[in-house]
């Protein structure tokens, strides 16, 4: 590993922070607000299935998440690697799934990220979207 020059060291920031932000999406049922993380042609495969474009994997994102009030997704372990104007990302995340007349979760899934990104005229946004699931207690996700 080497020093980061101050755009690789912006770069990185920028692209962790979109994790932040399609977490707090998930967890808020701000499904619109994905369209800010997706680039319009993303592919995304995730335990609910494989999706191409942004429109398709929002509506895959609704279906297994707006049926829970209590939800939490966590990154960690993010890795991003920027090589000019596109990068890889790998980075684990917990969601918990659960209801509001309980604490307790119905379904936690633990999986492995790996992502690519691209920067755009809006800044970078992820173009293709694996979660590989690690882990799985309770409900399986809505694959269709």
């Amino acid at each position: 590993m080497t020093g980061y020059d101050i755009q690789t060291l912006s770069d990185r920031a920028e692209i962790t922070d979109l994790f932040v932000h399609l977490g707090r999406c998930l967890d808020e049922h701000d499904f619109d607000g994905l369209k800010a993380v997706l680039t319009e042609d993303v592919v995304g495969t995730t335990p609910g299935g494989t999706q191409e474009g942004r429109e398709a994997l929002i509506d895959q994102a609704r279906r297994n998440h707006e049926g829970y009030e209590r939800l939490a997704h966590q990154f960690n372990s993010i890795l991003v690697e920027v090589q000019g104007d596109t990068g890889t990302v790998r980075a684990y995340v917990t969601g918990a799934f659960g209801h509001t007349d309980s604490p307790e979760p119905v379904r936690v899934l633990v999986g492995q990220y790996r992502n690519k990104v691209v920067r755009t005229a809006e800044g970078w946004r992820i173009s293709e979207l694996t979660v590989r699931p690690v882990f799985r207690v309770g409900e399986p996700a809505v694959a269709l």
